[in-house]
């Protein structure tokens, strides 16, 4: 394997060819700004590359260093994660977010907060509400060894004895192997609960996928049977992944071999933990704080499978035995979580 202090506005673009492109998006220069905060940020999760679908605002500190990135829904503003690029900076920008969405008669929240944004939470005395669970694996332990394993291992072990092999290639690789691609996207997709999603999901989209590393399942004759997009952070704190995708003719056990293979490169190139991503409405109990939304959100996980597969995703994450992080929304005191939630879930299935 190899690895070869302003608002920006959005635009209307027309859809690009095959691609379900967003109608609203950021300009193309905001997201390489974005990109580049990426590339050198200090503070940041995996879950923060979503600002490089283009379907949300970013707004900027006023030293260019870090970025914040959002998306109205009704009366709503809802940024999705923590801000991106210098810790010094992250309560400024958030508190800028809540002054400017007052300002213009909205209502601030913060979708899939993490531990990260405790410190923040806490200075802007923001009231929490869980939502889900994130699925973290430790690489600087992780190992295919042991019982646990040896499901991941036998089916790493068929792959490569049929010449399989894993090839992990930097930004920019997407374009030329797009109408495979394409094809496995969409054999994936007529197989999916809710089609492709948004906001804090990642889609098919040449102009977003092509910004990340892409990892790609290959048969001995090149033919790919099944491909990934990953999250990094500047500092190696965490890899993330994102799109994951395989095709009908993929052999069984195929994302089994693709993350174990994923799990030992990232751990060869220094990265910390492994973040398999979240799994929305997981571990969600009532809570006298918030008791509509929490039993709303549980009731989602059990039954909500016409929206999103919420259990088949959790079930698929156990495999790897990670440990479970609690993700949250977050919101100024007056705010409804149970409003700035059902607004959430709308951007996510229905991206604009």
């Amino acid at each position: 394997m190899s690895m070869t202090a302003e608002l920006a506005t959005p635009r209307l673009l027309p859809r690009r060819f095959g691609l379900n492109k967003p109608k609203l998006e950021v300009h193309e220069g905001d997201l390489a700004r974005a990109d580049l905060i990426l590339s050198r940020a200090t503070y940041c999760d995996p879950q923060s590359n979503a600002a490089l679908l283009g379907d949300k605002r970013l707004l900027f500190s006023p030293s260019g260093r870090s970025f914040l990135s959002y998306a109205p829904k009704g009366r709503t503003w809802l940024a999705f994660g923590a801000p991106v690029g210098q810790a010094e900076e992250a309560i400024g920008l958030a508190q800028r977010f809540i002054t400017m969405a007052r300002k213009r008669g909205a209502k601030p929240a913060f979708y899939g907060v993490g531990p990260s944004f405790e410190g923040i939470a806490e200075a802007l005395d923001l009231q929490k509400v869980k939502t889900g669970e994130r699925a973290i694996l430790d690489l600087t332990t992780f190992s295919l060894d042991g019982k646990q394993r040896q499901v991941i291992r036998t089916h790493r072990n068929r792959h490569i004895k049929n010449q399989f092999s894993v090839r992990i290639e930097g930004p920019g690789a997407v374009r030329a192997n797009l109408a495979r691609l394409q094809t496995i996207s969409d054999q994936w997709l007529v197989h999916q609960a809710g089609g492709e999603k948004g906001f804090g999901l990642g889609r098919f989209d040449v102009h977003y996928i092509d910004r990340l590393p892409l990892a790609t399942v290959r048969a001995a004759d090149g033919h790919i049977a099944a491909f990934a997009c990953l999250w990094p952070t500047a500092d190696k704190s965490r890899i993330g992944v994102d799109l994951m995708r395989y095709g009908e003719d993929a052999p069984n056990g195929v994302m089994d071999y693709l993350f174990a293979e994923l799990f030992l490169w990232a751990k060869a190139q220094g990265y910390q933990a492994f973040d398999l991503n979240t799994s929305p409405l997981a571990g969600v109990e009532p809570c006298s704080s918030s008791p509509f939304v929490t039993n709303l959100a549980k009731l989602m996980y059990e039954h909500g499978e016409k929206l999103y597969n919420f259990q088949g995703v959790r079930r698929f994450k156990n495999k790897f035995h990670p440990e479970w992080e609690d993700v949250y929304l977050a919101a100024p005191k007056g705010v409804s979580h149970f409003v700035a939630l059902a607004r959430a879930t709308l951007l996510i299935n229905r991206p604009l």
